[in-house]
C-alpha cells in the first residue's frame, strides 16, 4: 500500500511539473525573447518594470511589448504566483489526508468490533495493543449509547411524547412504530457481524394527529360559547378575528401549527440550492391542478378553484416586507380554506397528483404512508365547516397580537 501511494503521489508531482512547464513553455512562446530568458530564471517581470515600457502602454491582462510579444500583467502575475505556491502545498496535504484516513479507518473498524461483540471484548488500538483505561472508558460509554438508542428506538410510538421538539415539527422524530424500521435502521448478516443498511421508514410523529384534534376540539369549544344562555357571544362574532381575538389565537396559533406538523412529516425540505417550504409544496400543488384540468379538459371543482384562487390572492398581497414570509403565507392560507369551509376538501387537492407528493414528500411521510392517513385528517377537520369563519388575510401584518 505505501509503495502505491509513494507510486501515485510521484505519478501526481510528475503530472503538476508538467502542468508547469507548459504554462511556463506558453509564457515564453507569447512573450518574445527577453521575456522568455527571464520566465526561463523564474524571473518574472515586475509590476515597474511593465510601468517603465517592457509591456508597452497597454491595460487588461496583457499589453504589446518587446519584439512584439505579450507580457503579462501584474494582475495575472500575482495568479500565477499564487498558484505556483499553493502547488507546492499539494503533496503535504495529500500526506495528512491520507494519514486522517488511515486513522478514521482504524477508527471505524473499532467501533465495528464494539458493535459486533456488545461492547464486552477488550477494545484494543490500531496495532492490536489493549487500550489505556481512559480509552476503554470512552468505547465503553459509546456502547451504553448505542445500546440507549437502541432501546428507545425499539420502544417506538408505544411509549408517546409528553412535548413536541423542532426536529419533530420537521418529521425527523427518533421514534419507531412496531410495524417499520426506523430510520437508518441496520440489519447484521447471520454469522458474518457485517452491517447492512435495509429500506428506511420513519413512523409518523406519535402524537401529530392527536394535536391537531385538539386543536380542533379547542375551536369547537370556542365557538360553544354561542350556545351558553346570556352570553351574548355569536357564531359571527365568535369566528370574526377583527371582533375576537381568540379565534386569531386558536387558529393561526394552534390549529395552523398542528397541521404544519402533520404535512412536514417526511418532507423533503432539502434542495440544491436553499431549502424547500411548505408554501412552495401548497404552489407547487396548485400550478399540478391547473395543468390536470388543462390535461383533462374538465372544469374545475369548487374546491379546485377556490384552492387555487386564494393561492393567488395570499401571493398578490405578500410581495414585500413580513407578509412575503412563507410562514404567514400558509397561515393565511389556512385561514382562507376555513372561510370557504373547504380545508378538508383542500388537504385532498393538495395531495392529488403523484408527481407533487413526490417531489416533496419521501414515501414512509405521513400523508403518503397509508391509504388511512388521509381520511383521517379529512375527518378530523371536516367539523370545522359547520362553524362561520371571517378571518382576514393580513392579520399578522396589520395587528401582530397573537398572544
Amino acid at each position: 500500500a505505501a509503495a502505491a501511494r509513494e507510486r501515485e503521489e510521484a505519478d501526481a508531482a510528475a503530472r503538476r511539473a508538467g502542468e508547469t512547464e507548459r504554462v511556463r513553455a506558453m509564457a515564453k512562446s507569447s512573450a518574445g525573447g527577453a521575456n522568455a530568458a527571464k520566465y526561463a530564471a523564474k524571473s518574472r517581470p515586475r509590476p515597474a518594470e511593465v510601468a517603465n515600457g517592457v509591456s508597452g502602454a497597454g491595460g487588461g491582462s496583457g499589453s504589446a511589448g518587446v519584439g512584439g510579444g505579450i507580457v503579462m500583467s501584474a494582475e495575472l502575475d500575482a495568479r500565477l504566483a499564487k498558484l505556483e505556491a499553493a502547488a507546492e502545498q499539494v503533496p503535504a496535504l495529500a500526506e495528512k489526508v491520507a494519514a486522517l484516513e488511515e486513522a478514521l479507518a482504524a477508527s471505524r473498524k473499532q467501533v465495528d468490533d464494539l458493535l459486533a461483540g456488545g461492547g464486552s471484548r477488550t477494545p484494543r488500538d490500531a496495532s492490536g495493543r489493549p487500550r489505556s483505561s481512559v480509552a476503554t472508558s470512552a468505547a465503553s460509554t459509546k456502547a451504553a449509547l448505542a445500546q440507549a438508542v437502541s432501546r428507545q428506538q425499539a420502544r417506538g410510538s408505544t411509549s408517546g411524547k409528553a412535548s413536541w421538539g423542532f426536529l419533530d415539527l420537521l418529521g425527523i422524530t427518533q421514534g419507531a412504530a412496531s410495524s417499520a424500521p426506523t430510520a437508518g435502521a441496520v440489519a447484521r448478516k447471520a454469522g458474518g457481524g457485517a452491517r447492512q443498511p435495509v429500506a428506511s421508514m420513519m413512523a409518523p410523529p406519535s402524537d401529530a394527529l392527536t394535536v391537531l384534534q385538539a386543536a380542533i376540539a379547542a375551536i369547537r369549544t370556542h365557538f360553544a360559547q354561542a350556545a351558553v344562555a346570556g352570553s351574548g357571544k355569536t357564531l359571527e362574532l365568535l369566528g370574526n378575528d377583527q371582533k375576537n381575538k381568540e379565534i386569531a389565537v386558536l387558529v393561526r396559533g394552534q390549529l395552523c401549527t398542528a397541521l404544519s406538523r402533520v404535512l412536514l412529516h417526511g418532507f423533503k425540505s432539502f434542495k440544491l440550492i436553499g431549502r424547500y417550504h411548505i408554501w412552495d409544496f401548497v404552489q407547487h400543488a396548485c400550478e399540478a391542478t391547473h395543468e390536470r384540468v388543462k390535461r383533462g379538459g374538465g372544469g374545475y371543482t369548487p374546491a379546485e378553484k377556490s384552492l387555487t384562487a386564494t393561492v393567488v390572492e395570499v401571493n398578490s398581497t405578500g410581495l414585500e416586507g413580513p407578509a412575503a414570509n412563507p410562514n404567514i403565507k400558509f397561515r393565511s392560507f389556512v385561514c382562507c380554506g376555513l372561510n370557504h369551509a373547504q380545508l378538508h376538501d383542500w388537504v385532498a387537492v393538495l395531495t392529488t397528483d403523484p408527481e407533487t407528493m413526490g417531489k416533496f414528500y419521501e414515501a414512509w411521510a405521513y400523508v403518503r404512508s397509508s391509504e388511512q392517513a388521509l381520511p383521517q385528517m379529512m375527518e378530523a377537520l371536516r367539523p370545522l365547516a359547520g362553524y362561520k369563519f371571517a378571518l382576514s388575510l393580513d392579520y399578522e401584518t396589520s395587528r401582530w397580537d397573537l398572544h
